[in-house]
C-alpha cells in the first residue's frame, strides 16, 4: 500500500473522530420561556388575601436559561380585583437571577435572588417583601420526588420560611412521539415565620388631633411555626416546545393571625409557556 494512501487514510479517520467528538461535547443552546398563568385566588407561602380583596391573577413570565446554568426571570402580576382595590393595572414584579444544576442526574439544586416590588399599600400578601435569598434541592426516587426549599426575606422585616414538597407523577396515554401528559399529585408544606402576612392585613387610620397622623396598625406575628398545606394535582400537556398545565388545588392553612384568611379553600391554575432556541 502506498504511504501517501495510508497518510490521506489516517487523517481522514482523525479528522471524523474529531468531528463526532465535537458533536457529542457541543454544550446545549440557550434557553428562552416565555409563559402566561391566571388563576381564581392569589396565594403565597400559604397564605392568601382576604376573600373580599381577591379575584384571581393573570400573570406572564419570562425566562432565560444558560447552558452553563445560569437563570434569570421577570415577572408581571395583574390582580382582577385592581379597579375595586384601586391599585394599577399591574400591581406587582418580580425580577430573578439564579444558578442551576445542570445534566440529567437524580438531584437537582437551585439557588436564587429575587428582587419583588409591590404597589403601595397592596392587597397582596407579599406586598412588604422586598428581598428573597432562597435556595432548594430536589431527590429524584424511583416512587416520588422530593423538594426542599428555604427562603430568607431581608430588607424591611426579615422572614424565613422553609418548603417541603412531595410528589409522584404518571404517566397517561396519549398519540404523538413529541406529545406527552401526566398527572403529578402533590403535597406541599411550609413552616416559617410570617410578619409579611401580619403587614398585609395592617390598616392605616387617621387621627385627628391638633394634627392630622395617620398610624398604621397590625395583628400580633406568631412566632415560627407550621403554615400550611396544599393539595394539588396538576395535569401537564407538552407537544413540541409548547406546554400546558392546568393545577386543581386545596390549601389549609395553619396558625393563621388574627383578622387573617384561615377558612381552606379550592382554586385553580392555568399556565401556558413557549419555549424557543
Amino acid at each position: 500500500m502506498p504511504t501517501r494512501f495510508v497518510c490521506c487514510l489516517v487523517l481522514l479517520v482523525l479528522t471524523g473522530s474529531l468531528a463526532a467528538a465535537a458533536q457529542t461535547t457541543a454544550p446545549p443552546p440557550p434557553r428562552l420561556t416565555l409563559g402566561l398563568s391566571t388563576a381564581s385566588r392569589t396565594t403565597y407561602l400559604q397564605r392568601a388575601p382576604l376573600p373580599a380583596d381577591d379575584r384571581g391573577y393573570l400573570g406572564s413570565t419570562a425566562t432565560y436559561q444558560a447552558p452553563s446554568g445560569f437563570i434569570g426571570s421577570v415577572y408581571l402580576n395583574h390582580s382582577y380585583n385592581f379597579q375595586t382595590l384601586g391599585e394599577p393595572f399591574i400591581n406587582y414584579a418580580e425580577l430573578m437571577a439564579g444558578w442551576q444544576a445542570t445534566g440529567d442526574g437524580d438531584t437537582y439544586w437551585t439557588v436564587q435572588y429575587t428582587r419583588l416590588a409591590a404597589y403601595g399599600e397592596s392587597a397582596l400578601v407579599q406586598a412588604s417583601l422586598r428581598n428573597d435569598f432562597s435556595a432548594s434541592v430536589t431527590q429524584f426516587f424511583d416512587l416520588l420526588t422530593a423538594s426542599v426549599s428555604a427562603d430568607l426575606f431581608v430588607g424591611g422585616r426579615p422572614d424565613f420560611v422553609l418548603t417541603l414538597d412531595l410528589s409522584h407523577g404518571f404517566e397517561l396515554p396519549v398519540p404523538g412521539e413529541t406529545t406527552a401528559l401526566t398527572l403529578e399529585p402533590t403535597v406541599e408544606f411550609a413552616v416559617g415565620s410570617q410578619r409579611f402576612y401580619t403587614a398585609s392585613l395592617g390598616r392605616t387610620t387617621l387621627v385627628k388631633k391638633r394634627r392630622a397622623t395617620s398610624i398604621f396598625t397590625e395583628p400580633d406575628a406568631p412566632g415560627f411555626s407550621a403554615l400550611g398545606y396544599t393539595l394539588s394535582a396538576p395535569l401537564t400537556f407538552e407537544t413540541g416546545r409548547l406546554r400546558v398545565v392546568a393545577t386543581p388545588s386545596y390549601l389549609m392553612p395553619l396558625n393563621v393571625p388574627r383578622g387573617g384568611a384561615d377558612a381552606a379553600f379550592f382554586y385553580f391554575t392555568l399556565g401556558l409557556s413557549r419555549t424557543f432556541w
